[in-house]
């Protein structure tokens, strides 16, 4: 009997503080030892997710913008402001379509594709697109679709079924065009580009020079030959020209319309007319009168509204955009190979929930009876095996040395998604009770990259897990690095575009370098915790290892026993991240090879069959359980986690009879089952690992004793007593 599942994976963290998290479902525990079924259901249906689709559709995360009129600038935050009436509050929501966030996505997937290291990636041509006049480029598909459309439901008559098709249709447009311009980041962008279109149009410069006023006219040959340009007469100022047919006036007036009754008494001319300039083919009348000097302010003040909106979003959700993709990456690591439903396919249950709110001493009760109910019974399908842990403090309190400021830096933000080291090895303690390994990584930033290992090595990380060392869970711990760089700090700038200049009677872009307009992410990176779970989890499906190794997968066994540091399994399971350094110098190779620590994932230059692999690997794939020699290798404890729960299910609860029958030489023991499958890929015993037990009645357990390769690890087991007549 082998279990249909060792890859449910738990997430430990705030995701959305609005949103149901695990305390809370769970609820008082005094005087229970596990939850009830109903209970249990509950709990995953609320927070159980199998892909990042299923993530993103029970967890739709928003942030929450206002306009502080006292002091003139957008405020962000990630959870909804009680005190504010909510039409004074707007909501962006937090996934892959936003444009902010899929520029990320975009980012990530583009280095993969390219196989480009972070020094070659043009970082560039991707944070242009948080450029207003890049923003107003993703609206003309919509503006295009909706013309496209309306132009063919308003050519039909009423009763034509095919008219109710279109509706659909174009209801879906309005609605995507309502995003955009309830959206005040966006209408700021919207609105500067709409000013800088204008004046380009009027006569607006680029550069230096000022512009000459663009009179527009008509190429004719005159009778005689000759060429003749005939200028068109000026218009008036608030004239419109159509650039289609009159179906483009009559959905300009629909748009009109829309937007009057959706701002209400909120509703605005100058907005509604950007709306209809925006969403419907008509322009301003070329040679059109313009009040250069009002146009001008306005685009300079729409665009450093926009610009400081836009820093002020970003500094407020990169937290929760590293956890988006981070959890995006747990997944990908499953489905950028397996494509079909597999009943082995990774799970993950988002706690969402503080860490350190967990730990505490009245919450982490209420952990542990949940976990009595997943893993300490034999229904194995909700067991949670692994656990991921981001953003560990990376300093001790106290490392940071106080020096005088001769030159004036940048006011650092306290992070508040970054834990202590005492609520890891609390709640580590208590997970690896049930035989669950924690993820950890270290909180993001310059100093836990990959060209910060580069450069000086792995001492920093291993000194900072020494709290976790020769400890009974230190095998249950797995430190996990570097972290991955979507975006590194030195080409993290957003230009967002320039001031203009205006004489009165012309305009030009300002060539001040001051007057350039632009903002920093300063680095976006992952935590290498999502990655290493996730390439972990997608080992344990047999159809996943077998779309990697073709043949020698038995398609009924996990990959419990898998040993990813094995021969070429690391090139023939490659993670989905493109390589970010040239590769690790010879003294940092030679460190990490001596000191055998870490799940450390590499970027070297490396070859299969004669064929480059450009993902970053992984390295090495160890725990924090010391022998005196080494660290152990975590499929050990995967090992012997997986023998404890099949022996706990085939022994009836470590029934002793049952388990004596379990390791005996019976053709249809267990232990027999697997010895006959020891040369598969995914064979839970090695043909050079050996197990044997010894049964003690007295003190009433049972040990087993594991050697893999040479290398002795002991679990024990309480036995379950029965005397005659007692039920079984």
């Amino acid at each position: 009997m082998d279990l249909q599942q060792t890859n449910f994976t738990m997430l430990w963290g705030v995701v959305d503080p609005d949103l149901k998290d695990l305390l809370t479902l769970v609820g008082n525990t005094r005087d229970l030892s596990a939850l009830p079924d109903e209970q249990i259901d509950e709990i995953m249906t609320a927070l159980c997710v199998n892909s990042y689709s299923e993530f993103e559709r029970k967890f739709p995360l928003k942030a929450y913008g206002f306009f502080d009129a006292e002091n003139q600038k957008m405020h962000f935050q990630l959870n909804r402001p009680e005190h504010l009436p909510p039409e004074f509050v707007t909501e962006y929501p937090l996934d892959r379509n936003s444009p902010t966030i899929g520029v990320l996505f975009d980012m990530i997937a583009a280095r993969s594709r390219q196989g480009a290291r972070t020094v070659e990636f043009d970082f560039e041509s991707l944070t242009k697109q948080l450029s207003p006049e890049k923003m107003r480029a993703s609206i003309q598909q919509i503006r295009k679709e909706m013309n496209y459309n309306y132009g063919k439901y308003a050519a039909l008559p009423e009763e034509d079924p095919v008219r109710d098709d279109l509706a659909h249709k174009l209801n879906a447009l309005f609605a995507d065009a309502r995003e955009h311009y309830n959206n005040p980041v966006q209408m700021l962008a919207l609105a500067a580009d709409d000013c800088e279109q204008r004046l380009l149009l009027s006569g607006a410069g680029d550069g230096d020079a000022k512009g000459a006023r663009i009179t527009a006219g008509l190429l004719a040959l005159k009778e005689d030959g000759s060429l003749e340009v005939k200028a068109l007469p000026p218009a008036n100022e608030t004239a419109l020209a159509a650039m289609d047919d009159a179906g483009s006036a009559q959905l300009a007036k629909v748009l009109s319309e829309d937007y009057e009754s959706n701002a209400g008494d909120y509703a605005s001319s100058y907005v509604k007319d950007l709306v209809v300039r925006t969403f419907s083919p008509l322009a301003t009348t070329v040679g059109s009168k313009v009040d250069y000097q009002r146009e001008v302010e306005n685009h300079n003040a729409y665009l450093s509204l926009y610009t400081q909106a836009q820093k002020d979003f970003m500094e407020c959700v990169k937290p929760v955009c590293e956890i988006l993709l981070g959890v995006h990456l747990f997944f990908e690591q499953y489905e950028d190979t397996v494509k079909s439903k597999s009943a082995m396919r990774p799970r993950l249950l988002v706690a969402n929930c503080d860490p350190e709110m967990a730990a505490r001493s009245g919450n982490l009760p209420r952990v542990q009876t949940f976990l009595n109910t997943t893993n300490l019974t034999n229904d194995m399908d909700n067991h949670i095996w692994q656990a991921i842990f981001p953003n560990l403090s990376f300093s001790k309190a106290g490392d940071q040395k106080e020096i005088r400021q001769v030159f004036a830096t940048a006011k650092q933000k306290k992070k508040t998604d970054v834990y202590s080291m005492e609520t890891l090895s609390t709640l580590t303690d208590a997970l690896a009770d049930y035989g669950i390994k924690t993820f950890f990584s270290f909180e993001t930033g310059e100093d836990t990259t990959f060209d910060k290992v580069a450069k000086e090595g792995i001492g920093a990380f291993i000194d900072r897990c020494a709290p976790l060392m020769n400890k009974d869970y230190s095998a249950c711990a797995v430190p996990c690095l570097p972290n991955v760089t979507v975006i590194p700090k030195n080409k993290s700038g957003v230009i967002t575009g320039k001031l203009m200049t205006t004489d009165g009677e012309n305009a030009a872009y300002s060539d001040r370098q001051e007057d350039v307009q632009r903002f920093y992410l300063n680095g976006i990176y992952i935590p290498a915790a999502f990655i290493a779970a996730g390439i972990m989890a997608a080992c344990q499906d047999p159809d996943f290892l077998r779309e990697k190794f073709i043949r020698s997968v038995d398609p009924t066994l996990p990959g419990v026993r898998f040993d990813i540091e094995s021969g070429d399994n690391a090139l023939l399971v490659p993670t989905t991240l493109a390589r970010e350094v040239a590769g690790w110098t010879r003294s940092v190779k030679e460190e990490i090879n001596r000191q055998g620590f870490g799940f450390i994932l590499s970027s070297e230059v490396q070859s299969l069959k004669g064929k480059p692999v450009n993902n970053l690997t992984v390295y090495k794939a160890r725990s924090l359980a010391h022998d005196g020699y080494q660290y152990e290798p975590i499929f050990q404890q995967t090992v012997s986690s997986y023998f404890e729960c099949v022996l706990r299910r085939v022994s009836s609860d470590f029934k002793k009879d049952a388990v004596e029958f379990f390791f005996s030489a019976n053709p249809s023991s267990q232990m027999q089952q697997w010895m006959n499958r020891k040369d598969f890929i995914n064979a839970v015993i090695k043909p050079e690992d050996a197990v044997t037990y010894d049964l003690d009645e007295r003190a009433g357990h049972c040990e087993i004793h594991f050697q893999f390769g040479g290398v002795q690890k002991n679990v024990k087991v309480r036995l379950r007593r029965t005397t005659a007549g007692a039920g079984v």
